[in-house]
């Protein structure tokens, strides 16, 4: 079965049900993989799809806002954002100042503005609320450290978890 949608164009459905579209797309100055998956056991509304394609045009102001979310949990010490940092300073060393693409003074505010968007994950069938509509994956170093920050927003963009990945 084929789910037609006007941004997204031709969705296929694999044997159980499920679909999927991937692309990448440009943030800022840089590529992200972009991609868009529901399993088959799940209901996939227009809406959900429209909400998708939204999220996928608006990508540069979603990446903001995932990084604000970052930003809340600096002070919280037991938080994966901040085991993410002082993670990252240990992986880095002393090469951290060169790696920052702005430097404040504040080595946790300046490494969140210096992560990469790497890639956005976003699931059209979750639309509840509270549920993670969309994940966006965060590296500081992607092509030596194994480390990622996951900022999950809403289908309204708001943060609803953040997760270290190792």
């Amino acid at each position: 079965m084929t789910t037609e949608h006007d941004f997204f164009g031709a969705l296929e459905s694999d044997e159980h049900g499920g679909i999927y579209w991937s692309e990448t797309v440009e943030v800022g100055d840089q590529p992200v993989d972009v991609s868009v998956s529901s399993p088959g056991d799940r209901t996939v509304t227009v809406e959900g799809l429209d909400t998708a394609a939204g999220f996928v045009s608006s990508l540069d102001g979603l990446d903001l806002r995932a990084r604000e979310a970052m930003l809340s949990d600096v002070d919280n010490r037991s938080s994966d954002v901040t085991s993410f940092i002082e993670a990252t300073v240990e992986e880095v060393g002393e090469d951290l100042p060169e790696m920052l693409v702005d430097r404040s003074g504040d080595n946790d505010v300046d490494i969140i503005r210096s992560l990469q968007l790497i890639r956005v994950a976003i699931h059209p069938h979750q639309t509840g609320e509270g549920a993670p509509f969309a994940a966006f994956e965060f590296a500081f170093d992607p092509d030596n450290s194994d480390l990622a920050l996951v900022v999950s927003l809403s289908n309204r963009g708001e943060s609803v978890g953040i997760e270290l990945l190792e």
